[in-house]
């Protein structure tokens, strides 16, 4: 039987949020994102208030616990426009990085500019870059 816990390694805040990408095996920049998300779109207060509580009522795991391996998000290197952070989506959805930019246009367009520049910063926090693979070879240069 799997249990909730609030995560030790995987947390930003209190580790609600990375205990549930844990739980469901998905990755906790996602969970974060739509956390987030819906943080701003109901109301900032109430939200809060929720993970308040489920900061107090789920346990913290009491040793740090190997998870299996579930696909990541990452900010692209490669493909960035800005911060790479749409880029990053299309890899993760395996998708054409331009049908994503497009998305958000038409999302800016209809809820407006600020609400979406504001999302993509935040995004850009939240959002790790994808690692290089030979980090030793590019320090030896």
């Amino acid at each position: 039987m799997r249990k909730l816990y609030r995560s030790r390694s995987n947390k930003k805040v209190a580790g609600v949020l990375g205990g549930l990408g844990n739980y469901f095996n998905i990755d906790p920049t996602i969970i974060r994102l739509l956390f987030l998300a819906v943080f701003f779109i109901t109301a900032i207060f109430p939200l809060s208030i929720v993970y308040i509580i489920a900061a107090i009522v789920i346990p913290v795991e009491l040793t740090l616990r190997k998870y299996k391996k579930y696909k990541r998000l990452y900010r692209s290197r490669k493909y960035k426009f800005i911060a790479g952070v749409l880029a990053g989506i299309a890899m993760y959805f395996k998708i054409d990085s331009t049908i994503v930019r497009l998305i958000f246009i038409v999302i800016m367009i209809i809820t407006g500019f600020v609400p979406m520049i504001f999302a993509y910063i935040i995004a850009w926090i939240i959002m790790p870059e994808k690692p290089r693979k030979n980090i030793e070879i590019e320090i030896n240069e």
